[in-house]
């Protein structure tokens, strides 16, 4: 008894499971660990190096007894620090301090800064490190903005993945593209008819030639279509025979007439078109296959995928 199709495709797709498990582990992983997982020493090293920041911005200003503020961590990148007390400063001077502070402890090359008013919330001073000098944005230099209280709000750029996270990655896209070819291969073959051969009283006879649904029989001169037998003149038979052999590919008229008409020592182009559209009208019982006319050029058996 013949299995069901569908039963047949699940038990070859059982084969890729495994491999596609570990596939996808892998892609997975790296799209967790594309955003790396916060460490705790460096988010440690963050919020003392910001503290260092706010005891040397004081310090220029002449404060040396002020409370350091407490750094807040508003996201991942993004800190703030409030100043209880009122200061002055320049923004050369603050853009320096900054700078060399962040330097110093290697804490980011990219950062934006904007110095807000506590009581407005509007910002008096902002500049943007975009890691070269030519690209860092910093306007309003040489203007005192006076003395007020203010918080240092930091965006600092998130850090770019490390070495073993993009061989992961790449790993990761390494193992979905063969998955992704093996697959495709597999469905390829599986769209395409396995030859079967068939038996007489004689005894068996050579297996069919796939096109499309059917199975051409040349020597036989027929098509089958599951229980369905079509019979073929010669004419028919040896026409099929090229476009079978060169399915999807346009056949020159003069070819056509030369190989299946030059033993009649005449060629008559009307005979072509007579057996190609008789041919055509036997192939119309699978509708994944169709003889065209190429008008000027010639013929050409389109075979599609059949989407079951």
């Amino acid at each position: 008894m013949a299995l069901p199709a569908a039963y047949l495709c699940c038990m070859k797709a059982k084969f890729y499971w495994p491999f596609f498990g570990i596939v996808l582990v892998l892609v997975l992983a790296a799209f967790i660990r594309k955003r790396p997982v916060e460490n705790d020493f460096e988010s440690a090293k963050e919020m003392i190096v910001l503290r260092k920041v706010a005891h040397d911005v004081l310090r220029a200003a002449g404060d040396s007894s002020s409370r350091i503020p407490a750094v807040q961590r508003i996201s991942k990148t993004e800190f703030v620090l409030p100043f209880e007390t009122a200061f002055s400063f320049t923004p050369d001077s603050l853009v320096k301090t900054i700078q060399a502070v962040f330097s110093h402890y290697q804490l980011s090359s990219r950062y934006i800064v904007n110095v807000k008013e506590r009581t407005t919330g509007e910002v008096v001073f902002g500049y943007a490190m975009l890691g070269a000098e030519q690209d860092n944005i910093v306007p309003c230099l040489g203007r005192e903005p006076g003395s007020s209280r203010y918080s240092i709000h930091f965006k600092l750029e998130e850090p770019p993945l490390n070495d073993s996270n993009k061989l992961l990655v790449g790993w990761a896209a390494m193992g979905l593209a063969v998955f992704i070819w093996l697959g495709w291969n597999k469905f390829q073959r599986s769209t395409v008819p396995a030859p079967v051969e068939t038996t007489t009283e004689a005894g068996p006879l050579l297996a069919g030639i796939p096109i499309g649904r059917f199975y051409f029989y040349p020597d036989q001169q027929y098509l089958q279509l599951g229980d369905l037998r079509i019979p073929l003149t010669s004419k028919e038979t040896s026409l099929l025979e090229i476009f079978g052999a060169e399915q999807n590919q346009l056949i020159d008229r003069k070819r056509l007439q030369k190989e299946v008409w030059e033993d009649e020592g005449v060629i008559v182009g009307r005979s072509l078109d007579m057996f190609v559209s008789k041919l055509r009208k036997k192939l119309e019982a699978d509708p994944t296959v169709q003889l065209l006319n190429v008008h000027g050029k010639g013929y050409k058996l389109e075979v599609t995928v059949d989407q079951v």
